[in-house]
């Protein structure tokens, strides 16, 4: 990226009159803008003290003034004087990023397709994307006027405001509406127009504690090592000591301690001066994985979307001073200033939650690696189920594989039995949503006075309105996807737009009353077992549960008492929980995403099925698993009864070697959407013909253009292209090549996902 273009004027602005440079100091800064460049400002004498790289600026960028960061200096400037413009404003005492950030965010621009501004936008908490940072937040709550019948009359014309309205009133209390309405996908009207009849309540607070902070775990530091856990730290601790810059794949069943070989890896980092980043799943960070880290060193800053804007800055500022050394959280919190970095680690690194699904695109993990370089450090990545991808890593000597492949304490695995439901006899008021073997063992875990999980990755109460008319599914007018029906609410809702709309009495294509509901999700799984086990203890945990902070706390802590006997829930209890007296789990159909469109489709089944499965046996009790399937010969439902990770790993590898997929070369998705379907086809037809001609050379492979399988989202027509990339030379060429066709567009979206990992 080149350095030299100057600050923008539009045509019409008249230039200042020509003057001489009032110094010889130039910075370079980076703005959060679609621009391949970074923009030439004059240094003015009284702000170069603070000028340096790493540091905030506010500048005017033609009629605005924006923040960007210093990303190099210079003492000439080829542009004449009369366009270039001086600093407006030094924002900070100090350089907020170090100079090993500004050489990630580089590496991220150039990998993932965006600009360097773009890339630092990633970095810098919202609070720092502006000149001043708000301490105070709009909470929204509803009123005593939010009764039955209100709610009825909303129901019949303003599905938006009955949608936001029934959403508060299930919270029972205030929540920060920015939060809530980027949930709902709403706009602040529906919240204005309630507040201005006195439904709701809208008010501006200090802002309130991180729901995280106070998490305290119990997790006692065990006074000997298993004899695997020793030897990886025998591996991952000098490295920390030689400050190289070193990854290690940390492959261990589940309950095998992987966590306190992370716990002993910071302690080491900890005691060296240096400080330390944990980086979890969303869903995985609970109450208790916080409580584990802050149990063995007390001050831990915690990192989550959750988190109000001054809340994440507060925090972000008490690491960048040095005076928090460890930080846990997701995504985000790779980006965490802490000082003098040792570790970071990647639990559940195989997880797709770690890849950003906006500009910029990045991967967690892999700039976790990138970052563990630049700065010196220990990159571990964590896993019972590594990506293939970082398991070809390892194999070519990139990465070090260190394997923990038993439990502590020796603890066996948990027996797994596959039912396939096709045998099962058909049942009667959704019964036959659970075999005959899964009901006797939870009847027979109940009478042990032991508890179970019940899992379906899929919420709501029926996931398909069929129409054996027609044979149509009932979809969103807005999205290509099929409505999903939520018995409570009485509501059919699209999941990918969360429109939602009655539930439709008779097909809105045909009018044939006869519409039929298919399939189950985890509310009706729910209300199917309150009626086979009328005296169990049950609760649920999924999104539509789930609405405040402390209702995920509030669950498990029950849970973890005893005082709930079964939980049922979608893909956030199948990671990070550990209950010594789950002794079962069920899986009520292993099959939800194994058919997708996606090339990757079999590993995350198989990854899944073994993370649920690892809920289990955790404790002297010992464990069982029961998986139900209509596909009891696949390969991933196979090796998961197995556990045999490398066994599906290999074959796996051979399907994808074969058809040169990840990891077996790079592999980059262009998606076009425009609200005009022949826009779209134009656009994407063009750029897959200057693809073809700018890569002829190169070792690569184009598919495409096609129909995106969501052929349309929230009103937009998609299509979609994928490129599959031989080496890095030819990744970086594409990249270069589609960075510019994408910014070269001004009609349809373009969206280029380097390395992506959903393929709908």
């Amino acid at each position: 990226m080149s350095a030299h273009t100057g600050s923008l004027f539009p045509i019409d602005e008249e230039l200042p009159e020509p003057r001489a440079p009032l110094s010889g100091e130039f910075a370079h800064v980076a703005l959060n803008r679609p621009l391949d460049c970074e923009f030439t400002y004059e240094v003015p004498p009284e702000l170069s003290e603070g000028a340096v790289p790493g540091a905030r600026v506010a500048v005017q960028f033609g009629r605005k003034r924006e923040v960007g960061v210093i990303v190099g200096l210079d003492t000439s400037c080829d542009l004449p004087p009369a366009k270039v413009r001086p600093l407006s404003a030094v924002l900070d005492e100090r350089a907020l990023l170090s100079p090993e950030l500004l050489s990630l965010t580089k590496w991220m621009a150039k990998r993932y397709a965006c600009s360097w501004g773009e890339a630092l936008s990633a970095v810098l908490p919202a609070g720092l994307k502006r000149e001043r940072s708000r301490k105070v937040i709009r909470m929204i709550s509803a009123t005593a006027m939010a009764t039955e019948e209100v709610m009825k009359e909303l129901a019949k014309g303003s599905e938006k405001q009955h949608r936001l309205l029934r959403t508060l009133l299930e919270v029972e209390g205030s929540v920060e509406m920015r939060d809530l309405m980027r949930r709902l996908n709403l706009s602040d009207a529906p919240a204005q127009t309630l507040a201005r009849k006195g439904l709701a309540l809208i008010e501006r607070v200090e802002v309130s504690s991180d729901p995280l902070e106070g998490s305290i775990g119990d997790r006692t530091r065990p006074e000997r090592l298993t004899d695997e856990q020793s030897a990886c730290l025998a591996s991952i601790v000098p490295a920390v000591q030689e400050r190289k810059g070193k990854t290690f794949l940390l492959r261990g069943v589940t309950g095998s301690g992987k966590t306190e070989v992370y716990l002993r890896a910071i302690e080491a980092a900890v005691e060296a001066g240096r400080g330390a980043i944990v980086l979890v799943p969303e869903i995985a960070l609970t109450p208790q994985t916080v409580g584990w880290f802050r149990s063995r060193f007390g001050d831990v800053a915690v990192l989550h979307s959750k988190m109000t804007d001054s809340q994440r800055l507060d925090a972000w500022l008490r690491v960048s001073s040095g005076e928090v050394k460890v930080v846990v959280g997701a995504r985000s919190a790779l980006f965490a200033p802490v000082v003098d970095l040792g570790v970071i680690v990647v639990d559940e690194e195989h997880e797709p939650s770690f890849k950003q699904g906006s500009i910029p695109r990045y991967h967690a993990r892999d700039a976790a690696v990138e970052r563990a370089r630049l700065e010196g450090a220990v990159c571990i990545l964590g896993s019972a189920t590594p990506s293939l991808e970082s398991r070809a890593l390892a194999a070519r000597g990139e990465y070090v594989r260190l394997d923990l492949p038993k439990r502590v304490g020796e603890m066996p695995l948990p027996a797994v039995e596959v039912v396939d439901m096709r045998q099962e006899p058909p049942g009667k008021g959704g019964s036959e949503a659970f075999s005959r073997r899964l009901r006797q063992q939870l009847e027979a875990c109940l009478e042990r006075g032991e508890q179970a999980i019940v899992f379906l990755n899929r919420r709501g109460f029926v996931p398909v309105l069929y129409c054996p008319s027609c044979r149509e599914v009932v979809r969103c007018e807005q999205c290509d996807v099929g409505l999903t029906w939520h018995r409570r609410i009485d509501r059919a809702v699209c999941h990918s737009c969360c429109e939602e709309r009655h539930r439709p009495r008779a097909c809105p294509s045909c009018t044939s009353p006869a519409l039929r509901y298919l399939g189950y999700g985890s509310e009706r799984v729910e209300e199917v077992l309150r009626e086979l086990m009328p005296t169990a203890r049950i609760a649920r945990m999924d999104s539509d549960t789930m609405r405040r902070n402390e209702d995920y706390e509030v669950t498990l802590e029950a849970f973890g008492r005893g005082e709930l006997d079964i939980l049922v829930g979608t893909q956030m209890i199948a990671k990070g929980l550990d209950f010594p007296r789950v002794t079962l789990v069920g899986i009520v159909s292993a099959d939800t995403g194994l058919h997708l469109p996606d090339f990757r489709a079999a590993e995350r089944t198989f990854q899944l099925l073994a993370q649920v499965a690892g809920r289990a046996g955790r404790s002297s009790l010992g464990g069982r698993i029961v998986i139900q399937t209509e596909a009891p010969d696949h390969p991933a439902v196979v090796y998961a009864t197995l556990h045999d990770y490398d066994g599906f790993a290999v074959q796996e590898e051979k399907i994808r070697q074969q058809l040169s997929y990840p990891p077996y070369g790079r592999l980059i998705r262009v998606i076009f959407e425009h609200e005009r379907l022949e826009a779209v086809e134009s656009c994407a037809a063009a750029l897959g013909a200057a693809l073809r001609e700018g890569l002829k050379t190169a070792k690569a492979a184009i598919l495409g253009p096609a129909i995106a399988p969501f052929a349309q989202l929230r009103g937009k027509h998609r299509y979609h292209l994928m490129l599959k990339l031989r080496d890095e030379e030819a990744a970086e060429t594409a990249t270069s090549l589609l960075r510019g066709l994408a910014a070269a567009e001004k009609t349809v979206s373009v969206k280029v996902d380097v390395d992506a990992v959903s393929m709908l």
